[in-house]
């Protein structure tokens, strides 16, 4: 009997070197599949671009933003208020609306200063025109680099 368990023995390696062996082969597996995971990962990224958010359409062509109505008191020397009331378009180009609108309150603050400072009798006669002028100047220089094209009016009403 003690001869079967010496051969035995000298047929099947022990249990200790058959675990090392196990493991050897399974983290030779494990890093085969990480390695070919990267390798396929990396493949398949570059293929496709990053995807960006989209950005507003830069406006190539001139178009045309409502500026509110603006309601302001003229300078007057008599002392009895004079209100103006404007309702105007802008004609810009090489921006985005949201851009535009994003500066509205700067917009609106050129017409005010403007109109505070002028009295009835400069907006008499061809003074509407004049006023067009002045303020597109202003606009010009206020909004730069956003190209200002024309100002419009569409309402002009002075009490």
């Amino acid at each position: 009997m003690a001869e079967e368990e010496e051969t035995e023995g000298a047929v099947a390696p022990p249990p200790k070197k058959k675990k090392k062996l196990v493991l050897i082969a399974g983290a030779a597996v494990a890093v085969a599949l990480l390695g070919g995971g990267g390798w396929f990962y990396r493949q398949h990224s570059a293929a496709k671009p990053e995807k960006t958010p989209p950005q507003a359409v830069v406006q190539q062509e001139p178009f045309l933003v409502d500026i509110p109505t603006v309601i302001s008191n003229l300078d007057s020397s008599t002392g009895r208020p004079v209100f103006v009331k404007i309702s105007a378009k802008l004609q810009v180009r090489g921006t985005t609306r949201d851009a535009v609108d994003a500066l509205m309150p700067e917009i609106q603050n050129v017409f005010q200063t403007y109109l505070h400072e002028s009295t009835q009798s400069d907006l008499g006669g061809n003074g509407i025109y004049r006023l067009r002028e002045a303020l597109l100047a202003r606009l010009v220089v206020q909004l730069a680099p956003i190209e200002v094209r024309d100002l419009l009016f569409t309402e002009f009403l002075i009490q």
